[in-house]
């Protein structure tokens, strides 16, 4: 007997087997967990992406995608200057420790009386510019030579400056392989603001450089600077080695020939020289000190060759700057081109023969301490004894016996060396008069030498009376200061 269902039947039949059929696959499920649970996943950590856009030249140089900051290291802020008025930090019941503010010194020149040179404002750690207290007392530069031997200049001045002058900014860029491309772009976007914070229109020369040097162009304005800046974006074309020198070598010839603005060249790279055709370093300085160009450099993370970045800079009369991570590209930048347009002009008389090293300490209005030191070569040419004489008289005072035995010694250690003692009046006086007074001045001063030791065949003296001022006669403070000695110095 055969099994018939009616057509209303049918479609309950079917459902009714579905649901049987997802009740079996449920409980197969749940008794599959019981019995073997799922493994866990171990999460893998995403490799750093690189997107490559260039091909690398030969010598490619690795890239390197970490930042290389030290311990405790301060990050550099975008400068703050700090204003005029008197800002004096107190704690209540605290003993307030100023922070540490650093003087940079660049721009030197000589002549045969004096040296002239700038100094920045004294920055703190964060990039905030400080104001000198050009009044404080305990202002103070010393020159110290190889023997250790320290001396103080009593006679300078320091005169703030607020810079109008057109700047001519050679600017060279690191592209080498070793920056990588998303560096090598947010370092062009930070000089890119940077340069729009400028003030006042300047001249700016554009290079980029691995193995090779690209020079990208020289503009007035703007919109013809961010296309330089902007021609290739990122590492495109570029990706090689480090030609440091080659870089340096190629703007300081363009600088050259833009001779009507102030020149300036700023060099920025993470590496150390490796594919230059000049290999000579001091041909290099000699030419940015013949063009008068200094150069700025700065040096980024732990892997560029700061020592050598900081030798050309310190030769070329230009700063030296160190930044670790690309937060401060932008920062660093902005903190050079700050100083092109504020700072102190100083000028002095040497006090010490064969200085090397010239170190300062200054107030500031804050009530701070700033400071800073310059080494180089000394000037073997014409020094300001601290010496000065009363009203037509040529007696020694006892004030500027120190200065003298401090002279005797440094002769003494060189024996090979002879000086002339050149005495000098105020213009109060007949001229034939002041000759004759200003010579009983370097005899003076002479025989209080030879009297310490110093043979008197090495000491030659000189009267030239009122004929070569240090400052004006106009009144008796400068009157004062100009009656007083200089020492040349003369070799055997």
């Amino acid at each position: 007997m055969g099994i018939h269902f009616s057509s209303a039947r049918l479609p309950m039949a079917f459902v009714a087997l579905c649901m049987i059929l997802a009740t079996a696959c449920r409980e197969s499920r749940e008794l599959f967990t019981e019995v073997a649970p799922p493994k866990k996943i171990q999460k893998k950590i995403p490799a750093p992406i690189y997107k490559k856009t260039f091909n690398p030249r030969p010598g490619f140089e690795p890239f390197d995608g970490i930042d290389h900051v030290p311990a405790n290291y301060t990050f550099m802020y975008e400068p703050t200057f700090i204003t005029q008025k008197p800002v004096i930090k107190r704690r209540i019941g605290e003993t307030y420790v100023p922070e540490k503010l650093t003087i940079n010194t660049y721009a030197f020149s000589k002549s045969k009386k004096e040296i002239k040179f700038r100094m920045s404002y004294p920055t703190n750690l964060k990039g905030s510019y400080h104001k000198i207290n050009a009044a404080d007392s305990t202002n103070a530069f010393r020159f110290i030579n190889k023997y250790n031997d320290t001396c103080y200049v009593t006679k300078y001045t320091l005169t703030e400056v607020r810079d109008t002058s057109i700047y001519h900014i050679g600017i060279i860029l690191d592209h080498s392989g070793s920056m990588g491309d998303e560096r090598c772009s947010e370092l062009q976007d930070a000089l890119s603001e940077s340069l729009k914070k400028m003030s006042k229109r300047n001249l700016v020369s554009l290079w980029k450089f691995d193995s090779n040097i690209s020079y990208e162009g020289t503009a007035y304005d703007s919109a013809t600077i961010q296309k330089m800046l902007y021609r290739k974006r990122g590492m495109d074309g570029f990706g090689g080695g480090t030609a440091i020198n080659d870089a340096l070598d190629r703007g300081l010839d363009t600088m050259a020939k833009y001779n009507k603005y102030k020149p300036i060249l700023l060099l920025f790279t993470d590496g150390i020289e490796n594919s230059s055709k000049n290999k000579n370093t001091k041909s290099i300085v000699e030419k940015a000190l013949i063009n008068n160009i200094p150069v700025f450099t700065i040096a980024y993370s732990g892997g560029a060759d700061s020592v050598n970045l900081r030798a050309i800079a310190n030769e070329t009369n230009g700063m030296y700057f160190q930044c670790y991570d690309r937060s401060e590209f932008e920062e660093v930048f902005n903190n050079q081109l700050f100083s092109l347009n504020r700072y102190y002009e100083v000028s002095m008389m040497p006090c010490m023969f064969d200085y090397e090293k010239l170190s300062i300490s200054a107030g500031t209005v804050s009530e701070q301490k700033a400071t800073g030191e310059k080494t180089f070569k000394g000037v073997r040419e014409t020094i300001s004894l601290n010496i000065n004489f009363e009203l037509d008289k040529y007696d020694i005072m006892p004030r500027y016996v120190q200065e003298i035995e401090q002279m005797a010694a440094y002769l003494i250690k060189n024996s090979s060396l002879s000086i002339i003692i050149s005495g000098h009046t105020d213009n109060q006086g007949e001229d034939s008069y002041n000759i004759v007074l200003s010579n009983k001045r370097a005899e003076a001063v002479k025989a209080a030498l030879v009297k310490l030791g110093i043979t008197p065949g090495r000491i030659a003296t000189i009267g030239k009376g009122e004929s070569d001022p240090l400052t004006a006669n106009d009144n008796d403070n400068n009157r004062f200061r100009n009656r007083r000695i200089e020492v040349e110095i003369v070799n055997n």
